[in-house]
């Protein structure tokens, strides 16, 4: 379980410093996400996206929690602190979860948990 640590972490670090290769490296070729604004697609998709509306990241971590259900499954809780390449600054509370391939400590998916409300009311839909 310590290199979902690993994995998780050097997923927060990778974010913060917009370093879009790293994470994809994180993720095996048919790995998912799914986001509450963009909805499920393959996350090589999802992360060019977000690397073309990001200007800058600053991302705080709060914890890593590990599954005690499902060994495959790990969760990140951090403030993400984003500013969009308009200038539009965005900070909320975001869980992401985290499923790894049963065989590799590679992500097949990852599960975006946050509330959007707020950050609907100053971004609208720039993200469809």
């Amino acid at each position: 379980m310590q290199i979902y640590v690993n994995v998780l972490q050097t997923y927060m670090s990778a974010l913060g410093m917009g370093d879009f290769a790293t994470i994809k490296a994180l993720f095996t070729p048919d790995a998912r996400v799914n986001s509450p604004f963009l909805g499920e697609m393959p996350a090589e998709d999802f992360f060019e996206k977000l690397a073309d509306f990001t200007s800058e990241s600053i991302i705080t971590p709060i914890d890593i929690f590990l599954s005690t259900t499902d060994r495959h499954q790990a969760t990140a809780y951090f403030r993400y602190d984003w500013t969009l390449k308009d200038g539009t600054q965005i900070s909320f509370k975001v869980m992401d979860l985290f499923s790894f391939a049963a065989n590799d400590d590679r992500v097949t998916r990852l599960d975006l948990i946050y509330d959007t409300h707020p950050i609907r009311s100053s971004v609208g839909n720039k993200f469809q």
